[in-house]
């Protein structure tokens, strides 16, 4: 691992105060003493950076305490490519942290590499740099970060968890489909695959059979962006062609290789989610050392395959995947702490819509859970997501237009 080639994983710390700050220190395996160090300090940002030479940790610190910040070295200590690595906290303010950014970059052991990178996460994470983006899907843009966008889902399943078949017919689907966009939705998703847990895998036949005539008529009748909803990369192809210009893929372009290159080359966006195995038994066990750790460090890892394969980065998004493959706890714990995965440098997509985990909160059926989503999605736009994917899309879109107010976003009237 050269000094330039190091792969460094960066995320924000969300920190309120000195209880906080030994918490999250306890919980990645720091000192007592760096915690002691902590406590005395003001603490305004805290970056988590993974994969720091050993050497290169002393060198971190030395550099932090110099422009009035301070480092955090959990005990750690782990072997990749011969080389030991350990994982850094960078505490301190927005300017102390692109200060040390600045002197870093004259330095050995991949400090030249972290410098580079810290100074990309400060203006997009914690600077103006982050502030609206576009979005391009087909002939449409969409801005981010300007407001939250609003992505209504129609699946066109038999046993979707949601609506039990609901919109099976095509009819159904279409005008659903219709009243989503009548209503402000930005954008349609539609799914021909159900992966609700225990969910089995359909034909590639009929799943084609029950999107692909959809989306053509939808695509003649609507002015926003549609999304299909796959991981297959035939069933993409064959959407496209009829008018989706958004790829949205639960494997996060694991399961079908062929997926990356046709996003590649069609030129459209692509939302990577995160699943713990498969709908079929992704809800049987799962476990995780760090949900959000484990999770960022996944879609950043996808994000950078994506960008391999020739997919723009600016057109790729990410999604922690709400409920697949996760306790209700894990659910909870990662939307608490969205705004890490909002620092992750790429527009975060959210889908808590009528979920399980919501109505083992507030003990709903499933059709009762519109208010549990909606406290879900507000508090959600409170932590810096991008996209939420809703149902109850006329509904929603009055939480998100409060929210968006509350939190200082600007929604068009």
């Amino acid at each position: 691992m050269s000094d330039d080639a190091a792969r460094l994983n960066l995320r924000l710390l969300e920190v309120e105060g000195a209880e906080d700050a030994r918490r999250i220190l306890g919980e990645l395996g720091t000192d007592p003493a760096g915690a002691a160090i902590m406590s005395r300090k003001m603490v305004t940002a805290s970056v988590s950076v993974e994969n720091v030479q050993a050497r290169a940790s002393h060198i971190i610190k030395q550099v932090m305490l110099s422009k009035g910040g301070d480092c955090a070295t959990p005990r750690d200590v782990f072997l990749i490519d011969g080389k030991d690595l350990v994982n850094v906290i960078l505490i301190g303010t927005e300017k102390q942290l692109s200060e040390a950014a600045k002197s870093l970059a004259a330095q050995p052991f991949g400090c030249k590499a972290l410098a580079s990178e810290l100074k990309g996460f400060i203006a997009g994470s914690l600077g103006e740099g982050g502030g609206t983006r576009t979005l391009r899907a087909g002939d449409y843009q969409l801005a981010l970060g300007r407001r939250t966008l609003v992505m209504g889902i129609v699946n066109v399943t038999p046993d979707s968890f949601s609506n039990g078949g609901e919109f099976m017919s095509f009819e159904a689907a279409r005008l659903r489909a219709l009243e989503m966009a009548a209503a402000g939705a930005d954008i349609i998703d539609i799914g021909g695959e159900s992966t609700r847990p225990g969910a089995e895998a359909v034909s590639l036949s009929e799943e084609e059979r029950r999107t692909i005539p959809l989306i053509e008529a939808i695509a003649a009748e609507v002015r926003i962006p549609i999304s299909i909803d796959t991981y297959k990369s035939e069933i993409a192809a064959r959407a496209m062609d009829a008018g989706a210009c958004m790829v949205n893929d639960v494997s996060a372009l694991r399961l079908d290789e062929r997926m990356a290159p046709l996003v590649a080359e069609r030129g459209v966006p692509v939302i990577l989610m995160h699943m713990q195995g498969m709908p079929r038994n992704m809800q049987e066990n799962p476990s995780y050392d760090d949900v959000v750790a484990d999770i960022s460090r996944f879609l950043l890892q996808r994000a950078r395959h994506a960008i391999a394969a020739g997919i723009a980065p600016e057109q790729v998004l990410i999604d922690p995947g709400i409920g697949f493959g996760k306790t209700v706890e894990h659910n909870l714990e990662i939307i608490r702490r969205l705004s890490e995965f909002a620092s992750l440098g790429h527009p975060l997509v959210l889908g808590t819509s009528r979920k399980r985990f919501i109505g083992s909160v507030t003990g709903r059926v499933v059709t009762e859970r519109i208010m549990g989503t909606a406290a879900s999605v507000a508090f959600s736009i409170a932590r810096g997501v991008d996209v939420v994917r809703v149902h109850d899309v006329e509904e929603m879109l009055e939480v998100v237009k409060m929210a968006d107010a509350i939190a200082g976003r600007e929604r068009p009237q």
